[in-house]
């Protein structure tokens, strides 16, 4: 996951980060948004939409991670495309993520594409 910081403001969530000055930066690719007064913003030939907001405007301001459990395993997931899901782990037996098909991608470092039917997604949301 790109950013995995998100905030919930007026109901709705939006990927977010924190400004050194203390104000909290909401992200949305939805340009409806600009009607609730997020500014249009081309950065890296995207256009995105943009609103500073306080940390008291927000309801809930937290990390978001997804777990993927297969084949018995808890596993990080590091990214989608489509229908596929990347499953990285860097603790555990080596010989267990071998005999899974996982393939050594760094040292200690365990990763493989799997399909998302074969796995239970879960998502972990922690405070900030």
């Amino acid at each position: 996951m790109k950013n995995p910081k998100f905030a919930i403001y007026n109901g709705n969530e939006y990927s977010a980060g924190m400004k050194e000055d203390g104000r909290i930066i909401l992200r949305s690719e939805d340009s409806k948004e600009e009607l609730n007064g997020f500014e249009k913003k081309s950065i890296n030939n995207q256009t995105i939409y943009v609103k500073y907001v306080t940390l008291s405007e927000i309801g809930q301001f937290y990390y978001k991670r997804k777990k993927a459990h297969y084949r018995g395993y808890e596993f990080e997931v590091a990214a989608q495309k489509d229908s596929m899901i990347s499953i990285v782990t860097m603790v555990g037996d080596y010989k267990v993520w071998e005999n899974l098909g996982m393939n050594c991608i760094d040292k200690g470092v365990y990763q493989k594409w799997v399909s998302k039917d074969d796995v239970i997604l879960e998502i972990i949301k922690e405070k900030i």
